[in-house]
């Protein structure tokens, strides 16, 4: 059964509430017809609402893939980093296919030495200087997690491409060769209560009361009294909230 997915229900539903509020006060403005104003109201809602959910849909569909191959992407690095050297070599051995030999630390494929050098933090000048140190004919290569700007910029001097951990990701993405299971799959799932309270801080305490106190100065003015009344209330239990437990 698919999980409800509530933020793009309250989204959608917000976007439709809006719709109607506009459309309902200013033809009533202009009409004086409740009526009328309530008709337009409703096909607004149903209108804008339905416009929302399939942007904001689709928008969520492109992120949440963005946001599946970075949480992949960083459990690829940590994977890798605390493999060892012999299982890194044979997975990439496995990625460049027929003609790859390993050679001590590095697999040589064409006319290409591959260096692999995953590690927690970027490379330096020093991890690309031990690579400029090895004697050979074939061009050089090195896989790593991510690399600073200096070392970069040394291993291009000496003609050396640096392939990052997006380049990995995809390449052994695309050859199906990404692990079925991670060597660290991350911490703990955060709890339903904890991330209610994580979202809630003392500087939301004044900007929620006085837009709750505003709704029910409202609720005195409008034709619909009880959704000031209901909004402003809940507002104003907000307020206290983040200063009670944030």
């Amino acid at each position: 059964m698919n999980r409800l997915n509530l933020p793009l229900v309250l989204d959608t539903l917000f976007a439709g509430v809006c719709a109607f509020l506009l459309f309902f006060t200013a033809v009533r403005f202009y009409t004086e017809n409740a009526a009328l104003a309530l008709g337009f109201g409703i096909a607004a809602l149903i209108l804008f609402g339905a416009l929302a959910y399939v942007y904001i849909s689709r928008k969520q569909n492109k992120n949440l893939l963005l946001s599946r191959d970075e949480k992949n992407k960083k459990l690829l690095s940590l994977h890798l980093s605390l493999s060892s050297d012999e299982y890194v070599k044979k997975l990439f051995k496995e990625l460049f296919g027929e003609g790859a030999k390993i050679c001590g630390q590095k697999v040589v494929f064409k006319d290409t030495a591959n260096f692999f050098r995953f590690k927690m933090q970027p490379l330096t000048e020093d991890d690309i200087a031990k690579v400029i140190k090895y004697r050979t004919e074939s061009k050089k290569r090195i896989y790593c997690v991510s690399a600073l700007p200096d070392a970069a910029a040394l291993a291009s001097n000496f003609l050396i491409e640096i392939i990052g951990i997006d380049g990995v990701y995809s390449a052994l993405k695309d050859k199906n060769l990404l692990p079925e299971k991670y060597v660290y799959e991350g911490a703990k799932k955060v709890g339903f209560f904890k991330k209610i309270k994580s979202r809630f801080n003392r500087r939301l305490a004044a900007p929620l009361f006085w837009s709750g106190l505003g709704l029910l100065a409202l609720s005195y003015f409008t034709f619909f009294p009880i959704y000031y009344l209901v909004s402003g209330s809940v507002l104003l239990v907000l307020s206290a909230l983040s200063l009670v437990i944030a």
